[in-house]
């Protein structure tokens, strides 16, 4: 027995029993499960930052915990892969063979999600595991690896093309080895830095760099080096944090003005006109000021709002250009809702200009964020953040200039990077350019 089951473009003719089978049923409960743990931990995340963020306003607490800020932004993504995962679920029911490619990709990004919590690893990692077994016993197995294979010969061919027009940019390479080797730092910095972030050693207050402090010590007694190893952890984490929510933020919101158009475009651009009339720089010192208490976490808060309207305008003209084409049309046709039209189909066909555009923001929030704790709007002194300590080491450049020079330097060299690599990536993803 088999019927005619419609999934995106094509159809295919299917066994329902192949289906029905123990395993498939099997994947898809571990599916389920595993979607359920990820909205109760990252609901649990947003939920606490949330809690918390309300508290400080109304000052109930004085100062937020450093993992909640920290982890709002993974609880985003477990809650958007938990929605994966319950979405993969209905799909196996329906007897979509693409579900199982789907299954491959999210297990996989779940397992590297929640090795970032040893805590949980224990919970979540083996259903993964578990799951990606099933995936390829023989009776599974022969429902979709085959069309999988076939899929990712030209996505392979691509990546491989794609490597090789990187390796021939020089300058592209030294900015991911740039952004590899401050991540590592940022990874490792507990290993790496010999000083603690907040470690003050009064007696070798000013001193130049020696074979003890190797990029010198600031005007308390701090270690220079320590301090920016340190440093790449909060800058880092604040910047993609920051262009991560922004891009999200304003995908969902410009693709939904430029696909239903109407009043809501008209509202959401007249929402736009008001953020890009006034300077980004004067918005955020004016958004942490009204949140009332100056901290990194409320620099991030300005940022994300001050940032995603040109995300918005940059997808709003990207999704009236492709609501129009025909494939659009050929998926209303076998009857595709709008939001998955909207989702699986538009959106991802305006991924490449938002992934240079993003690339390159990284640099740009990251130079923002320490201009703003340079001027006073930044995190409580003694945090080790490299625009504060550039603010700090400014009354002593004439007798210390190394206070100021490496924290710029790290700056620097983090914001040209990124540059470089948005760049080589704009070049990569131009179908005119990727050619010649």
């Amino acid at each position: 027995m088999s019927e005619l089951v419609e999934t995106g473009f094509e159809e295919r003719v299917i066994s329902v029993e192949e289906f029905r089978k123990a395993p498939v049923r099997f994947l898809r409960a571990i599916m389920v499960l595993l979607s359920m743990a990820g909205l109760v931990f990252g609901g649990t995340l947003v939920l606490g930052y949330l809690v918390m963020s309300v508290m400080g306003v109304l000052g109930v607490v004085a100062e937020m915990p450093a993992y909640v800020s920290g982890y709002v932004l993974h609880g985003l993504f477990v809650l958007f892969l938990a929605y994966v995962m319950l979405r993969i679920g209905d799909l196996l029911v329906i007897g979509d063979t693409q579900a199982f490619s789907w299954t491959l990709y999210a297990n996989v990004l779940y397992i590297l999600v929640f090795l970032l919590v040893p805590e949980l690893t224990v919970y979540v990692i083996p259903p993964c595991v578990l799951a990606l077994l099933v995936l390829f016993l023989p009776g599974v197995r022969r429902l979709w690896w085959a069309e999988f294979k076939e899929d990712m010969k030209p996505r392979l061919k691509e990546m491989r093309y794609s490597l090789y027009l990187v390796g021939k940019s020089p300058l592209v390479v030294a900015g991911i080895a740039i952004i590899v080797g401050f991540t590592l730092v940022a990874l490792f910095a507990a290993d790496i830095a010999p000083y603690g972030p907040e470690q003050r050693i009064w007696e070798d207050s000013y001193q130049a760099p020696n074979p003890k402090h190797i990029w010198g010590t600031d005007d308390v007694g701090g270690d220079i080096f320590s301090r920016i190893v340190w440093g790449a952890q909060v800058d880092l984490r604040i910047s993609v944090q920051i262009v991560v929510v922004a891009l999200v933020l304003g995908t969902l919101i410009g693709a939904a003005s430029g696909y239903y158009g109407g009043k809501l475009d008209e509202l959401v651009m007249r929402i736009t006109d008001v953020f890009f009339a006034f300077p980004g720089l004067i918005l955020a010192m004016a958004i942490v000021m009204a949140l009332g208490e100056r901290s990194l976490d409320n620099i991030s808060i300005a940022l994300m709002v001050t940032w995603w309207p040109s995300y918005a305008r940059l997808v709003r003209g990207q999704v009236l250009s492709e609501r129009e084409k025909l494939y659009v049309e050929a998926a209303r046709s076998v009857g595709a809702s709008d939001s998955r039209i909207l989702l699986f189909h538009i959106v991802p066909n305006t991924i490449q200009p938002l992934i240079v555009q993003a690339t390159m923001d990284i640099g740009g929030v990251l130079l923002t964020a320490a201009g703003l704790s340079y001027i006073g709007f930044g995190p409580k002194a003694g945090v080790a953040e490299w625009g504060l300590m550039i603010s700090r080491g400014q009354d002593y450049l004439l007798i210390c200039p190394w206070i100021s020079l490496y924290p710029g330097l790290a700056i620097l060299l983090t914001a040209l990077a990124f540059n470089l690599v948005g760049d080589g990536i704009r070049d990569i993803m131009d179908p005119k350019l990727r050619r010649r």
